[in-house]
């Protein structure tokens, strides 16, 4: 087993973070641990007809994907009669919970799935086990959103994006642009101020009214290609997203 490096992972619900090598001492022994997304597909059999009509992307125009297999082997060397308590114990923590994984070779986004710790074994000191999440949302997502200051450890400065979409101020007219990256999202304008004027959104010459709170337009989505969002009136708002990649 050749070990390699390890990662952080956040436990959803208690909003505890555990380090697999920093607080268990246990690395990563497989490279292969990320599985492939599964592709929602839907065949239609035309009768005569050579083959299938593929209509996998009518309704969307792209690739849908389902979920992806996550599958971590984690060893380590720990007293013989302290092995059976410290496995216990994470089964307890983790065990059917939502987790969040950020590997330390990829600190720029989290993986995301409901994680079972499987397949125990152990040779004298020796011990090794899967923390394993079967349906693991199909992308990966940055750790930063359009929100958050964005930070200089995990930021890729090749293919880095930098999002301001705190507390936009309005007063008129303006543009704002959500450059494409990765995998598609569904941007979330949370107004939180209105003037008298009121606050617009203009993309693909539809003009759309936004109210107090959150406004989401799924027909707007960044995908392929950079949106172009006009903003019109008074007032001030955060536009929300999360970047995701396969």
């Amino acid at each position: 087993m050749i070990l390699t490096l390890g990662a952080l992972i956040e436990i959803q619900d208690l909003g505890e973070k555990i380090h697999t090598f920093k607080n268990w001492g246990c690395a990563i022994g497989n490279n292969n641990y990320i599985g492939e997304p599964e592709t929602e597909t839907y065949y239609i059999d035309i009768p005569g007809a050579d083959g299938f009509l593929d209509g996998s992307e009518a309704l969307t125009g792209r690739p849908i994907y389902k979920s992806r297999p996550i599958n971590i082997l984690l060893g380590g060397k720990k007293p013989r009669d302290e092995w059976d308590d410290f496995i216990s114990s994470i089964r307890n923590k983790i065990h059917g919970r939502i987790i969040k994984i950020t590997f330390d070779n990829d600190t720029g986004f989290y993986y995301t799935g409901r994680g079972y710790i499987k397949d125990f074994n152990r040779n004298r000191e020796i011990g090794q086990f899967y923390l394993s999440i079967p349906k693991a949302d199909p992308y990966k997502y940055s750790v930063t959103d359009s929100l958050d200051d964005w930070l200089w450890d995990p930021f890729d400065f090749e293919t880095g994006i930098i999002d301001e979409g705190a507390n936009i101020s309005v007063s008129g007219e303006m543009k704002y642009i959500i450059s494409a990256s990765g995998g598609p999202f569904v941007p979330v304008f949370n107004v939180k101020n209105l003037l008298s004027a009121g606050l617009q959104i203009e993309y693909s010459g539809k003009p759309r009214t936004l109210t107090i709170g959150r406004n989401r337009f799924p027909d707007i989505v960044v995908y392929k290609s950079d949106v172009t969002i006009i903003l019109k009136g008074a007032g001030t708002l955060n536009i929300e997203y999360r970047r995701g990649s396969l």
